[in-house]
C-alpha cells in the first residue's frame, strides 16, 4: 500500500515543493515535516538535502518514506539548497530550515492562494515566531512590507525561511554558493529589483533560535568573523550596502545615506508597530 501511495504521489505533480537543508538536525526533522503536510493531502512534496548527518536523521527519514531525500556531502547550506531547488517538481518552492516549522493552517492557506488564480507575486512571506529549543514561543517578529531599496542600504531583508518563491526565481537565479551566512541577503540584492514581493498578514513560521543561527548572532550584536567577511564582500559589490572596515564614502554621501537609513528604520518600526497593533485588535 505504501508503495502504491508513493508511486501515485510521484506522478501527481505537486504545487509546492518544500526544500530543507539538513545537517545533524534529526531531532527537529519530524516536527518540520509534519508542519508542511496539508489537511487534504497531496499537492506538497518535501525535499530534504542532508550533508551525511551522523545523528538520528537517517532513522527519522525512514519514518517518512514520502520525503524526497538527497544524502551526500556538500560545501554548505547554499549548495544543499540549490540541489533541492533544482530537484523541485512544484511550481512554487517553500524554503524551510529543517529546524524550523510552519504554523498550523499556513500550508493550507498558501495552497488556497495559489489555487485561487489571484497570484500577483514571486515571493510571499509572513510574520515570524521565535521559539526556543523546546519549540516554546519567545515572541512574534512582525515584518514590515518589503521594498528593494531597504535591502540595498542594509536596513531590511525579507525573511527566507518559511517564505514561498516561484520556482523560476530560485532555479534561474540560484544562491551564490560562496556565501554561507548571508546568502539570502546576497540573493535579494541580486534579484530583488525585479521581484514582486507580497506580505501575508499572519504568523507563518516558527524560527528556532540557537547559538548556530545567524539571526541569533545579529540579535546579540555579536557577528562571527565569517559573517563579517561576507557582509564586507556585499559592501564591496553594492556601494550602498554597509560593511565593516570599508573605506568611508565622501562626507556628503555618508551623511545622505545615514539620513536615509534613519528614515527607513523609522518607517520600518512604524509599520511593524501598526501591523502588530492591527493584528492584536482583529
Amino acid at each position: 500500500m505504501i508503495a502504491v501511495c508513493l508511486l501515485f504521489s510521484y506522478f501527481m505533480r505537486p504545487l509546492i515543493s518544500v526544500v530543507s537543508a539538513s545537517w545533524n538536525q534529526g531531532r527537529h526533522l519530524a516536527e518540520c515535516h509534519r508542519s508542511i503536510l496539508p489537511s487534504e493531502g497531496g499537492l506538497v512534496e518535501h525535499i530534504v538535502v542532508d550533508n551525511c548527518s551522523d545523528d538520528e536523521t537517517s532513522e527519522v527519514l525512514d519514518q517518512f518514506p514520502e520525503i524526497v531525500r538527497i544524502i551526500e556531502k556538500d560545501r554548505g547550506q547554499s549548495e544543499a539548497l540549490n540541489k533541492g531547488f533544482a530537484m523541485a517538481r512544484g511550481e512554487w518552492i517553500l524554503w524551510l530550515n529543517v529546524d524550523d516549522f510552519l504554523l498550523p493552517g499556513v500550508i493550507d492557506k498558501m495552497l488556497r492562494i495559489l489555487q485561487s488564480g489571484n497570484v500577483d507575486f514571486d515571493l510571499l512571506y509572513g510574520h515570524t515566531v521565535f521559539v526556543d529549543a523546546r519549540s516554546q514561543k519567545i515572541r512574534t517578529v512582525y515584518h514590515p512590507r518589503w521594498f528593494y531599496w531597504m535591502t540595498k542600504i542594509g536596513c531590511y531583508v525579507a525573511p527566507s525561511t518559511g517564505s514561498l518563491y516561484s520556482r523560476s526565481c530560485l532555479v534561474d537565479n540560484p544562491l551564490d554558493e560562496d556565501f554561507h551566512m548571508v546568502m539570502d541577503t546576497e540573493w535579494m540584492l541580486r534579484v530583488g529589483e525585479v521581484l514582486r514581493v507580497k506580505r501575508l498578514d499572519m504568523e507563518t513560521v516558527s524560527f528556532r533560535l540557537d547559538d548556530n543561527k545567524t539571526a541569533d548572532h545579529i540579535q546579540s550584536g555579536i557577528l562571527t568573523p565569517q559573517h563579517l567577511k561576507e557582509r564586507n564582500i556585499l559592501a564591496g559589490k553594492y556601494s550602498y550596502y554597509p560593511g565593516e572596515g570599508q573605506a568611508s564614502p565622501p562626507i556628503f554621501k555618508r551623511f545622505l545615506l545615514n539620513v536615509i537609513r534613519k528614515l527607513a528604520r523609522f518607517w520600518i518600526l512604524t509599520d511593524k508597530f501598526l501591523t502588530r497593533f492591527l493584528s492584536n485588535n482583529r
